[in-house]
């Protein structure tokens, strides 16, 4: 009896005897809203708890990954792939051409021959003979150029995609016009003549200085990242970039910063991927007529020294009940407070409004 009469003196809420209770319509009218409010804010808190949110920090990456895996596919509507080569190279010294990545097993190149609408010609890709990728040796037989130069006249481009293992330095990946197809173009005036049809085709256009140069360097980025893996959400800037609206060709230079990118799910980390994104600038620059330069597409790209960890995660369960007490406890706070304001100004209402009585 004496732990029962301690807790009753201990106890924050007291009750009165149902018969000193007033129940009043406008009490039930604040009751109602409040109840709704409580409810619409409980469940803006579950949608927020339940959702994904992705949490990022950064530090310095001590990580050791000699190798960096590259992904591409982009579509030169203008080159065919008689007339475009690729090559991979860094500030190690270490340079590769798409045969050297062959035989090496890091890397796969694919090209696909597409007519002028951009559909495949053949259901088999293209395999360029041997030694036409070296860009230190020209290679003029005339079966080459006739074959180049009858691309060029048939309208022909180029889908070409893959992937590399380079190194985890400064380098940069190279889709270039082989001087070869120049030469072969420039010797025939049926050649140049398709090259400047296909120019108004692309750009609506005709420019008044056309010229062999203009082997037009045009491009679709379809796919572009680093990384065996993506993470969901993961956004790469160049994928979907076209470059076909311009008024002469030349050299496209897209310079990217490559960050480290470590992605967990949960508190717990229960599943990690390891994988890169980055940020890239664009600079191009037109080639005057006359100029020796190449037209092509560089891809440089350089390795940050700080490591973005990404973790995608939900607030949790317990962070749920904790705000639905929150709101629940301050919905009935609020609510109480109006009913007693609402009560007592009915009450003097209604005092005010009673006849008086006549003496």
């Amino acid at each position: 009896m004496k732990i029962t009469r301690r807790l009753t003196q201990v106890s924050a809420y007291s009750h009165g005897e149902d018969h000193l209770k007033i129940k009043t319509v406008h009490g039930g009218i604040v009751t109602l809203l409040g109840a709704t409010l409580a409810v619409i804010l409980f469940i803006g808190e579950a949608q927020r708890c339940l959702r994904l949110r992705q949490v990022q920090d950064m530090v310095v990456d001590t990580s050791i990954r000699p190798r960096m895996h590259f992904e591409y596919d982009l579509t030169f509507p203008a080159l065919p792939c008689h007339a475009i080569r690729m090559d991979s190279g860094d500030i190690g010294g270490r340079f590769e051409t798409e045969s050297m990545h062959k035989a090496a097993h890091d890397g796969e190149i694919h090209k696909w021959r597409l007519d002028s609408r951009g559909k495949r010609i053949e259901r088999v890709e293209y395999i360029a003979p041997k030694g036409r990728d070296n860009p230190f040796v020209m290679m003029l037989d005339a079966e080459d150029m006739n074959e180049v130069r009858d691309a060029v006249m048939r309208h022909e481009g180029c889908n070409i995609r893959g992937w590399l293992e380079v190194q985890r330095v400064a380098g940069n990946i190279h889709f270039a016009v082989r001087p070869e197809a120049i030469m072969a173009v420039s010797e025939s005036e049926e050649a140049l003549q398709a090259l400047f049809d296909r120019h108004i085709d692309l750009h609506g256009s005709a420019h008044d200085e056309f010229h062999a140069m203009q082997l037009n360097a045009s491009h679709i980025i379809h796919k572009l990242r680093f990384g065996p893996q993506q993470y969901p959400g993961q956004v790469q800037p160049l994928e979907g970039v076209r470059r076909i609206d311009r008024k002469a060709t030349g050299v496209d230079k897209y310079f990217i910063k490559v960050v480290p990118t470590e992605w967990k799910k949960g508190s717990w980390g229960r599943k990690s991927i390891d994988t890169y994104q980055y940020s890239v600038t664009e600079y191009y620059t037109p080639i005057p007529e006359g100029a020796r330069t190449m037209p092509g597409v560089f891809f440089l790209y350089d390795t940050w020294p700080i490591k973005v960890n990404v973790k995608s995660m939900r607030l949790g369960f317990m962070h749920l009940i904790t705000r639905t007490a929150a709101v629940v406890g301050g919905v009935w706070a609020v609510t109480s407070v109006v009913d007693k304001i609402v009560h007592k100004s009915v009450m003097a209402a209604k005092k005010m409004n009673k006849p008086k009585a006549s003496l």
